[in-house]
């Protein structure tokens, strides 16, 4: 079976946007493929980070995204500014450099440094180059919420500790009164 998630969400207009998931709405998916045996240092770090700054964190995802060559992302956003989004590149192709649009600022990904967004603003993706592009994406709590504003956005949010069923609710565009 392929470990790779292919774009569930109709973001891709252009090429074939993946995802190997670790972790997603705060929890470990049970299925993923993603183990201490095979990605050691990745799994070391996200469990640190669930311990802590993505804690339950409502729409929380760990996962490698893999945007294939030639490849867009239609506008798109998050569903809150409760997350920020680490972007952490693993494998750029250098030409042209795949890109991302947050809003009107327009950036490229640089090795080694990771790039935060506030994915509740308008955004896309570009890879125009010949080969696939990897980036680890970690979403965190925005470091200005209090425990309060995070208990409220759980509420809103009808999240579960623990149950990847509300992972699924939520995942829906109409929350928990998807029809």
């Amino acid at each position: 079976k392929d470990p790779l998630s292919i774009d569930d969400e109709n973001i891709s207009d252009k090429g074939t946007w993946s995802q190997l998931i670790y972790a997603r709405n705060g929890n470990r998916l049970p299925t993923t493929t993603i183990t201490s045996e095979n990605f050691p240092e990745s799994v070391r770090i996200f469990r640190r980070i669930s311990r802590h700054v993505a804690k339950d964190l409502p729409k929380g995802s760990m996962e490698f995204s893999v945007l294939s060559p030639n490849s867009h992302l239609r506008p798109h956003c998050g569903p809150s500014n409760h997350r920020l989004r680490l972007h952490l590149p693993i494998k750029l192709p250098k030409n042209p450099p795949p890109r991302i649009r947050v809003g009107k600022l327009s950036r490229s990904w640089e090795e080694g440094k990771v790039l935060v967004i506030d994915d509740s603003y308008d955004h896309e993706v570009w890879n125009e180059a010949d080969a696939e592009r990897v980036v680890l994406l970690i979403d965190v709590w925005h470091p200005y919420l209090s425990e309060a504003d995070k208990s409220q956005v759980r509420k809103d949010f009808f999240y579960e500790s623990g149950s990847l069923d509300s992972w699924k609710m939520m995942h829906s565009p109409w929350g928990k009164f998807d029809l």
